[in-house]
């Protein structure tokens, strides 16, 4: 196979992975494959079963590394001779090829092919080695910081030498602390590190670089982030072309015949994915990785896409953790799809109903309650394992245990007994068998909800991949729902009701944090057979199928709630153990201890100089000096250093170079939102559009939610003339946040510009409703375009005739942009056309209504008014609102302003029109006596402006007309 044939090689169409009948005549392959598909599954009893079908050596060993790691003896798989051959040939080639200086994943990557290359005979049992010795470390790095049980450091020190050819540096001895930092260091990605306080991290780096073998066949590592923003837009996997990643298109693919043994592995892909996501939840940020989604994305597309044998259920643990994966890298819609094939895969059904029941001991009027009935297409009829059943069952005393005594007596000096673990050495409970009523006596909730109908308490023993899949969909409830009691009703109870009391749940996330340990628990110490009641291959079954929290995760939640709840103290205890330096100086400076902080951060500095402490340093010393360090330090990869640059740099009003720094940052790290929106803020302040809207649209499509970013996103549109986008980003800005008045104007404006115009009168109903918040006047402009677009839609042009014929004057000087200026003079435009609408005109006459009920002083209103009147043809309405438009303008005083009185004197003249086209004597004799006293005094100070003359040739006719009349 030569180069040109990667391509193919990359795009080869799914295996389908089918189980013979006949067992007798599986191949070596076959046999292989099934192995594999049985480690996913954990499933050793077929693994045995498939050792008796072969007597292949090389397949003996292979099946013998996929038995002990479906058996949970992840260490036993490392320590296996066929891992040691493969290590000592892998430690020849670094040495052979100088690859010490590179990194370990890339020095691994180069060498493993250089392996499999000098061997081509024996590639196929080569990649099942890595592939499990991958997964073994994997899986013990999950072991001891996830689900335990805790192995002590004796037990792992024979498996320490071994990951020196991690380090570069052959004289240093391969110790638990120095590969402990190294790994630290070696799992950076996209400037962002890795909690330091997890067990074993080197664990995770030598699986990371296995399974990027494996998994991906780049020798392009993470270190590299991808130049291609792929979490806000990404590719879905039916137009998904898979290709190794390459740095600026320039990299060297593995050997075509190394790529085809790896592509001929079934769950590499698999083992790769779960790496990732691993990786992505080790690290500090909370912002997901652009660089470990490329990845994640590159493997679950040929996991997805391949198709399992119809009697297991790996097609829906694919879907399930594809959905995972996109709900930890937050990609928009979370896995919602993927949740829901998993679920059609698996065959399960669920329904979300209701019936009546009893949640307390004293209550004796049944509610409603719901009830979530779930079946699995086929009953799990698998019973636990003995000897969890057997603990189940059994209290700690008949375990051969110290009664309680005993243990008071142990423990006078030490930690009292919980009441639960009283029980328990008591021998009155076991050790999973203690009810609400043994451990609270005085609650009054029932065990479990009293239905009135007996087939709603009937619980389905659903399938434990079933069980996953409910929990998925409960994130799913999560991601997609506001935070409010259905929601958490649904999801039958989230682990910290924030929304209730925010000390109840910094006391329930303690209480998990104390809770979450790999090791025995204080009445365990003594009992080994509790520890193998849930054996590690028990405990790590379905880690991967459901979002199950590290310690340090639980931790990093519990300190950021402390400090939002302004509990500084305890949050700085817990940020120091994490040490997130960043967190820990944020504390000192709100407990005004700066002086302490700076202390630290130069020790810390002293100890290791990492970009990090560089930038804490300038932080607390505001020199920006520093942040220039960190950034050369970090070899222009840490872009915190930038953006907090970026910032000191406007703080200085230096906005172009602030722009400049904040467009690093981006770069370097185009996940981070607040970055992305400080740039497009920086860009509207210059002017510069097209980068204000490229850094907004980026912080919408990683924050829809984001009802600011959305607001300045339709602003941008809108001063650009860009109608359309104006509206539609406005919509989504108005989702997120109602009560911004100044939004809701611009939504008006939008709408009108595109004739959406029953939103546009919605939009003015929301503004009626804030004007308790904004106190401005209402938009009489806006209430004469609707009138003009609504009830005159053939009009093509309105005429400014001085006044006589006016009904409204659309001023766009004061509608472009919006300001309070009511003056009349000015260019009036040509109305937009729409067709006209009695749905419209009832939804305008009532929005009209309401406006002056609400706001009775307004005469550009009253004037919008008896114009909507006058094109629907009431002309004793629009009479009524000419006359209170003129009341309106007299107000106190008006006869001393002459603007007052030009405006009253447009008015009356508009009010006599009303008046002679009704033609009734007693109209006449009204508007005459209106007339003459408003000509009256006007003519006291003003006696020669034009339109208290105009008004008094007005009077004149009126009489003549009167006169004739009678």
């Amino acid at each position: 196979m030569d180069s040109d044939s990667d391509d193919d090689v990359f795009n080869m169409d799914a295996v389908v992975l089918t189980a013979d009948e006949d067992e007798d005549v599986l191949s070596e392959g076959d046999i292989l494959k099934e192995a594999e598909l049985a480690v996913i599954d954990s499933n050793y009893v077929r693994i045995e079963q498939l050792q008796t079908q072969t007597a292949n050596a090389r397949s003996h060993a292979t099946l013998d590394l996929a038995l002990l790691l479906s058996r949970g003896e992840y260490a036993d798989v490392v320590r296996h001779e066929s891992v040691q051959s493969l290590w000592k040939s892998l430690g020849d080639a670094i040495r052979r090829l100088g690859l010490t200086t590179k990194h370990p994943c890339t020095c691994i990557t180069q060498a493993l092919e250089e392996v499999f290359v000098a061997d081509p005979s024996n590639m196929q049992p080569l990649s099942y080695t890595v592939l499990f010795a991958g997964a073994a470390f994997l899986n013990l790095f999950v072991q001891l910081n996830y689900t335990g049980p805790a192995m002590e450091d004796a037990a792992l020190a024979d498996l320490l030498p071994m990951l020196h050819v991690l380090l570069d540096d052959s004289t240093v001895e391969a110790t638990k602390s120095t590969l402990h930092s190294h790994a630290l260091v070696s799992l950076q990605v996209d400037g962002e590190s890795p909690f330091s306080i997890c067990e074993y991290p080197v664990f995770l780096e030598t699986a990371r670089c296995l399974l990027h073998f494996v998994g991906l066949q780049s020798k392009v590592n993470w270190t590299h982030s991808d130049p291609d923003d792929h979490i806000t837009k990404p590719t879905p996997l039916a137009n998904f072309l898979r290709r190794p990643r390459t740095v600026h298109g320039m990299a060297r693919p593995l050997n075509p015949q190394v790529t085809a043994a790896l592509l001929a592995l079934s769950t590499g892909a698999w083992w790769t994915g779960r790496s990732l996501m691993t990786h992505q939840r080790l690290l500090i940020t909370k912002e997901p990785s652009n660089t470990l989604w490329t990845e994640t994305q590159l493997c679950f597309s040929v996991v997805v896409g391949r198709s399992y044998p119809s009697d297991t259920y790996l097609s829906a643990r694919a879907q399930l953790e594809w959905g995972l994966a996109q709900h930890v890298f937050e990609i928009h819609g979370k896995g919602r799809a993927s949740f829901d094939d998993a679920m059609a895969a698996s065959g399960l059904t669920v329904q979300m109903s209701g019936s009546m029941g009893k949640r307390t001991k004293y209550q004796v009027k049944s509610v409603a309650q719901m009830v979530l009935h779930a079946t699995s297409r086929v009953e799990n009829v698998a019973g636990a394992s003995a000897s969890a059943l057997a603990e189940a069952q059994t209290t700690h005393v008949d375990f051969g245990g110290q009664s309680s005594g005993e243990m008071e007596e142990a423990n006078e000096e030490g930690d009292p007994l919980s009441f639960e673990d009283q029980l328990v050495a008591d021998g009155k409970a076991a050790y999973r068998n203690i009810t609400r009523d043994q451990a609270d006596p005085d609650n009054i909730l029932l065990e479990h909800v009293a239905f009135e109908d007996g087939a709603a308490a009937s619980d389905s023993n659903l399938q434990v991949i079933d069980q996953a899949i409910l929990l998925s969909m409960c994130l799913d409830v999560k991601n997609n729902n506001p935070a409010d009691g259905l929601t958490s009703e649904q999801m039958v109870r989230d682990p910290c009701e924030t929304q209730r009391s925010r000390e109840r749940a910094i006391l329930q996330m303690q209480a998990l944090v104390d809770q979450h340990t790999t090791r025995l628990t204080i009445t365990q110490t003594s009992l080994k057979a509790i520890q193998d009641a849930a054996p590690a291959h028990e405990r790590l079954a379905y880690v991967y199928s459901v979002i199950f929290p590290p310690r340090y995760e639980l931790k990093r939640d519990l300190a950021d709630r402390y400090l939002s709840c302004g509990v500084f103290a305890s949050a700085l205890a817990t940020f120091q153990e994490l040490e997130m330096w960043d967190e820990v100086v944020q504390c000192f400076q709100l407990l005004d201890q700066p002086k302490r902080a700076e202390a630290l951060v130069r020790e810390r500095l002293a100890v290791a100089p990492t970009p990090l402490m560089w930038c804490c340093l300038g932080d607390l010393t505001e020199d920006v000096a520093h942040y220039e360090t960190a950034w050369e330090v970090s070899k222009h990869r840490f872009a915190r250093a930038k953006r907090t640059w970026g910032r000191k740099m406007f703080e200085q009003h230096k906005i172009d170079e602030a722009i400049g720094h904040f467009q690093d940052a981006v770069r370097v790290a185009p996940m981070y939102t607040q970055a992305w929106f400080f740039l497009g803020s920086l860009s509207m302040r210059t002017e510069d559009w097209p980068t204000a809207v490229q850094a907004f649209t980026r912080v919408v499509q990683l924050s829809p939610d984001d009802g600011e970013a959305w607001g300045n996103l339709g602003s941008i549109h809108l001063r650009l003339r860009q109608h359309n986008e104006a509206f539609n980003a406005f919509q989504e800005a108005l989702k997120q946040r109602r009560t911004l008045w100044q939004m809701w104007e611009n939504f008006v404006l939008c709408a009108m510009q595109v004739h959406k115009f029953g939103d546009a009168m919605y939009a003015m109903h929301q503004l009626l409703d804030l004007r308790d918040k904004h106190k401005r006047p209402v938009d009489h402009e806006m209430l004469a375009w609707l009138v003009e677009a609504i009830v005159y839609p053939q009009a093509d042009a309105i005429a400014d005739d001085g006044g006589e014929n006016e009904a409204a004057t659309i001023d766009m000087h004061a509608v472009y942009p919006l300001d309070d200026d009511d003056n009349d003079d000015g260019v009036v435009p040509r109305a937009p056309t729409a067709a006209s609408d009695a749905n419209y005109k009832a939804q305008l006459a009532k929005l009209l209504g309401r406006t002056t009920s609400i706001v009775t002083n307004n005469p550009k209103v009253w004037q919008v008014y008896a114009h909507f009147h006058d094109g629907c043809g009431h002309k004793a309405k629009a009479l009524e609102c000419r006359l209170k438009e003129c009341r309106a303008l007299q107000k106190a005083g008006w006869d001393k302003n002459q603007h007052d009185v030009e405006l009253l004197c447009r008015a009356a003249k508009r009010l006599s029109v009303s008046y002679i086209e009704d033609g009734s004597k007693a109209s006449l004799h009204a508007c005459r006596l209106y007339l003459r006293g408003v000509v009256k005094k006007s003519q006291v100070d003003f006696a020669d402006n034009p339109d208290v003359q105009d008004l008094q040739r007005v009077l004149h006719q009126l009489e003549t007309l009167e006169a004739q009349a009678n």
